[in-house]
């Protein structure tokens, strides 16, 4: 009977370190992928994509709640804090998750500016084909015209400066 007992309490012991491991590992692996999410959101962002705004909000929240869990526990998720041996890797990446967050932030409180920028951007390089067209269009009327120099040289730049107003 005490052995029985005994190996139920080694079964139950077993299966709770089990499960703080399984659960600190999808931790580490939602940071991760959060990470990577969040950078990829970021650069969408800052070009004026909508859509991208709720994404580097939930990418945030959900890298700093993982690491923060990782550190100092989170019963809400049921994760343990990793512990010694993992404090110092933790202690150098949670000023950087802080930065993180405060970057995002400043990202997410420009969304109104960044989305107008970025139809602005989109309005630009879809008039500057037509710009192209017509610049294209006078350079060849002033090479059939026998233009002077200076001015097919003008209608060069044009053509050239139609392509950078986009970029």
């Amino acid at each position: 009977g005490v052995a029985v007992l005994v190996f139920a309490g080694l079964i139950a012991f077993v299966f709770n370190q089990t499960s703080k491991a399984s659960q600190q590992l999808a931790a580490s692996g939602q940071a991760l992928m959060q990470s990577q999410r969040l950078a990829k959101s970021v650069s969408q962002a800052l070009v004026g994509s909508a859509a991208a705004f709720p994404e580097v909000k939930d990418s945030t929240e959900v890298l700093t709640r993982s690491l923060r869990g990782l550190k100092n526990g989170d019963s809400d998720q049921g994760i343990a804090p990793l512990g010694g041996a993992f404090d110092a890797q933790l202690d150098a990446l949670l000023p950087k998750v802080d930065a993180a967050e405060r970057h995002s932030a400043a990202v997410l409180s420009q969304e109104k500016i960044l989305t107008q920028v970025g139809d602005a951007l989109r309005a630009i390089n879809r008039q500057s084909s037509d710009l192209l067209e017509i610049a294209e269009t006078i350079a060849s009327l002033k090479l059939q015209h026998n233009a002077p120099a200076a001015d097919i040289s003008a209608a060069g730049q044009l053509v050239m400066l139609t392509q950078r107003i986009g970029k």
